[in-house]
C-alpha cells in the first residue's frame, strides 16, 4: 500500500534512490511534533508547437515565421515574427521544414540562439532547382541568462520557399 507521493512502500531498510517525501520522515515529524514536511518540488512543464501551413519565402538570413498552434506553460513566449523567448533552463528544440530547392541547388536552415548559429543544428539538402526537399534539425539549448532568443533562419545565400513544416520546443529542466 503506497504511503507517499512517490508511490513506493515503507521499507525498514535503505532503498535507493531514496524518496524525499517518505514514511520515515512523516514518522519523525509526528514524534518530534514538527510541522516541517519535505515535498518533492513541482516542475512546470513547458512546450510549444508551431507550424507552417502556407507558402512562405524566407530571405537569406531571415527568420522562418510559423504560426503558434500549441503552447503550455509560461517559460516560452512567441512574438509572431519568428522569435521564441525562453526563460532560464534546458530545452530541446527541433524543426522540420519542407519546401523547394533554391536557385543554387541548396536548401539550408539552422537554429540560432541570441543571434548566434548553433552549427550542430544546421541542416542542408541539395538537388535540382525547384524540386521538393525537406530538412530537419534539433539541438539541446541551455539558457543561463534570464532569457534567450531562439530563431530558425535561412542559412543559404538565396531566398528559399517553404510550404510546410513545424518547430517544437520543449523545456526539459
Amino acid at each position: 500500500m503506497p504511503c507517499n507521493q512517490n508511490f513506493n512502500q515503507c521499507f525498514s531498510g535503505c532503498s535507493y534512490p531514496r524518496p524525499i517525501f517518505n514514511c520515515y520522515r512523516n514518522l519523525l515529524s509526528i514524534l518530534n511534533q514538527s510541522g516541517n514536511t519535505i515535498i518533492n518540488p513541482t516542475i512546470e512543464g513547458a512546450s510549444t508547437i508551431s507550424e507552417i501551413s502556407s507558402l512562405q519565402t524566407v530571405s537569406s538570413g531571415g527568420n522562418v515565421i510559423p504560426s503558434l498552434t500549441f503552447s503550455q506553460g509560461s517559460s516560452i513566449s512567441y512574438d509572431n515574427f519568428g522569435t521564441f523567448t525562453l526563460i532560464n533552463g534546458r530545452y530541446l528544440i527541433s524543426y522540420n521544414l519542407s519546401g523547394l530547392i533554391s536557385a543554387n541547388g541548396l536548401n539550408s536552415y539552422a537554429i540560432y540562439l541570441d543571434g548566434n548559429i548553433m552549427t550542430s543544428s544546421q541542416s542542408t539538402s541539395s538537388g535540382t532547382i525547384g524540386s521538393g526537399a525537406s530538412v530537419s534539425g534539433s539541438a539541446f539549448v541551455q539558457i543561463t541568462a534570464p532569457t534567450g532568443a531562439i530563431t530558425i533562419k535561412n542559412t543559404n545565400v538565396n531566398p528559399q520557399l517553404i510550404n510546410s513544416g513545424s518547430i517544437t520546443i520543449q523545456k526539459l529542466i
